[in-house]
């Protein structure tokens, strides 16, 4: 059994006219101990996959379908039981840990809280745990660091910070949203190796975030590629990385740095908003492999019938058995 499993989910904004759909029909699952990877450029509906595994999506937005955690269908939990749940057994490390820390408190006093709440021990054995907990997220000289404010810290430190609140409980799954972001290359590969460390130490569960697949080929077990609310391929990440199947997948890769001096492949154009997606496949109008047929009816992410891993290998691509990649440098 899967420690947690979407299935055929949905998120939509309420507005005024009619709802807007921006993630559509979207189902995977994440095993114990693994490191799922989520990736798409901004606007696939990454995110609001996390918020919404998390019970915390915007006021105007919704969810329906299963998202099943262990025995729980977290979509049916009442705002306490999920409140239970947060911090305890799904743990969240946001994109900007600037904007996810109280400005006005402590860092001590913000990790302090989680395990009060949560275990309830008292002030003094939280902040003796909190020291600890930033040890082990290598932060120089906790027993000072407990004492300062986010704005005291650098981003790496900051990120530390967050890291050690979302595992301070020991969560099954921990949700990386996008862990790396605005820290220099030495700082990102310090932050990825932590998080493995505690992955491996805590035996948690991980779903990784990102657009870099760069970070996925070195940290996830399988990955799923999100485009326009949709998974466009889904599978082993080795398979992926050696034998694309989707248009969209390819195009990443190809847009990816190579050596000096190559330019850049990037993909033309930019991802449709969720109220103006092409008929048929929603990657037709970016698409080189496009064909007549592409832009009639939307294909079904469909599981193909051969693969070098031996591992299951999904797309959403009605020439995915058909077209080859060409890497680019």
């Amino acid at each position: 059994m899967s420690l947690l499993e979407a299935s055929a989910l949905n998120i939509s904004f309420r507005t005024a006219a009619k709802p807007i759909n921006v993630v559509n029909n979207l189902s995977f699952a994440i095993e114990e101990s693994e490191v799922f990877g989520l990736v798409g450029e901004s606007g696939c509906g990454k995110s609001l996959t996390a918020l919404s595994i998390m019970g915390i999506l915007p006021p105007n937005a919704y969810a329906v379908g299963s998202i099943k955690f262990r025995d729980k269908d977290l979509l049916k939990l009442d705002s306490e039981s999920m409140r239970q749940l947060r911090g305890k057994e799904l743990a969240m490390i946001f994109q900007e840990p600037m904007t996810s820390l109280n400005p006005v408190l402590t860092i001590g006093y913000q990790i302090a809280e989680v395990m009060t709440t949560h275990f309830g021990l008292s002030k003094k054995e939280a902040f003796n745990k909190t020291v600890e907990l930033l040890r082990d997220v290598r932060m120089p000289s906790p027993e000072i660091r407990i004492k300062e404010y986010p704005h005291q810290m650098s981003g790496g430190m900051r990120q530390r910070v967050m890291i050690a609140m979302a595992v301070a409980c020991n969560p099954s799954l921990l949700i990386a949203d996008e862990p790396t972001t605005a820290l220099d290359v030495t700082i990102q590969s310090q932050i990825l190796e932590l998080l493995q460390k505690l992955r491996e130490e805590r035996k948690m569960s991980i779903l990784l975030i990102t657009h870099d697949l760069g970070i996925i080929a070195e940290n996830a077990q399988r990955v799923a590629i999100m485009y326009a609310g949709r998974i466009a391929e889904l599978s082993d990440a080795k398979e992926l990385f050696q034998n694309p199947r989707h248009p969209y997948t390819m195009g990443l890769l190809n847009s990816l740095p190579k050596e000096r001096g190559v330019p850049l492949k990037p993909i033309p154009g930019s991802v449709p908003q969720p109220g103006r997606l092409p008929d048929g496949c929603k990657f037709s109008d970016r698409c080189e492999f496009v064909i007549p047929e592409c832009r009639t009816e939307e294909p079904e992410l469909r599981l193909l019938p051969e693969n070098i891993s031996g591992s299951s290998h999904f797309a959403r691509c009605i020439r995915s058995e058909v077209i080859s990649w060409n890497y680019s440098g």
